[in-house]
């Protein structure tokens, strides 16, 4: 049995009478649809949307407003995000007061004041800046370590005069990191496939990877923005016939470890997901290779995924 669902809508009326009458003839339409009514407050406010609404001596007062059960939560200040975005999320928190409100409040003002000092802000102006922006640039993605490291990158592009926008993304949160709109289903639907063993990975694009041969025990790590399963059949075939892909680091293992053994089975673990900017894939992959320092990946590769973090 489905269960009940409670939905939100809004409107206004000019008369008592016409608001009974019409919520009446609403309730009457389905047995299994219920409307209610949401009255003034003491003070006569009717919340409306971000607004509280009243009507006093023929004129309409209209003062900021935030629901009971919002939990007051916004970005904290010791939140791994660059001070420009605190500094913009407060501002744009006072400048949308200010739109809605047509009359100073001290509820208002101390309510702002408290989600603020719970959240970690202080009265004390911050010292903001802006990242380096380029009329017609090239966005350019960085993953946003602290402000320091920042600021410094902003300062070099900025002496350069490169034609760019940087752009510098947060680390993901543990929301992200923890919950998903797409939960891994048991099996992903190709026949027989070797890489969902414990969870469906196959088809995931923008990934960074571990591979470890079940054979020798010695490791891979690559990154890819294509669905895995194709990077990865790449690198089967290479380890099953080494002869045709000369090139490869897998046709390398092949011949070196296992050359009359059969190609060894490989277990793959997704180390970064949902990475689409192929910067910042890079970067993680040569963080990874420089953690595990794996076997498999040759030189040419690991000496070129290590100069980006050198």
């Amino acid at each position: 049995m489905s269960q009940p669902k409670k939905t939100k809508c809004s409107a206004f009326f000019t008369t008592e009478s016409d608001l009974h009458m019409m919520l009446g003839k609403l309730n009457t339409c389905d047995p299994n649809i219920r409307f209610t009514v949401e009255t003034p407050d003491t003070g006569g406010f009717l919340p409306f949307l971000n607004a509280r609404v009243r009507i006093s001596h023929g004129s309409k007062q209209i003062i900021w407003y935030k629901k009971p059960q919002s939990k007051k939560v916004m970005l904290h200040s010791r939140s791994s995000h660059p001070l420009y975005i605190k500094a913009n999320m407060i501002r744009n928190l006072i400048n949308t007061k200010g739109r809605i409100c047509n009359q100073d409040h001290p509820e208002v003002e101390e309510k702002i004041t408290r989600i603020l000092n719970e959240n970690g802000y202080t009265t004390t102006e911050p010292r903001s800046w802006r990242p380096f922006f380029a009329p017609a640039g090239i966005p350019l993605v960085l993953p946003y370590v602290n402000e320091e490291n920042a600021k410094n990158v902003n300062r070099i592009v900025r002496t350069a005069n490169l034609p760019i926008k940087l752009v510098f993304k947060p680390p993901p949160n543990l929301k992200s990191l923890l919950t998903s709109t797409r939960i891994y289903e048991d099996k992903c639907g190709r026949n027989n496939c070797m890489y969902c063993t414990e969870q469906k990975i196959c088809h995931l694009r923008g990934t960074v990877y571990l591979m470890i041969c079940q054979g020798c025990g010695k490791k891979y790590v690559g990154e890819t923005s294509r669905p895995l399963h194709k990077r990865l059949d790449e690198h089967m075939r290479a380890l099953r016939n080494p002869t045709s892909y000369p090139n490869s680091s897998f046709s390398r293992h092949r011949t070196l470890h296992h050359t009359y053994d059969d190609p060894p089975r490989m277990k793959v673990t997704i180390l970064h997901r949902s990475q689409e900017a192929p910067l910042e894939r890079k970067v993680l992959e040569a963080l990874e290779i420089k953690r595990l320092s794996p076997e498999i990946n040759n030189k040419d590769e690991m000496m070129d995924a290590l100069r980006l973090i050198r």
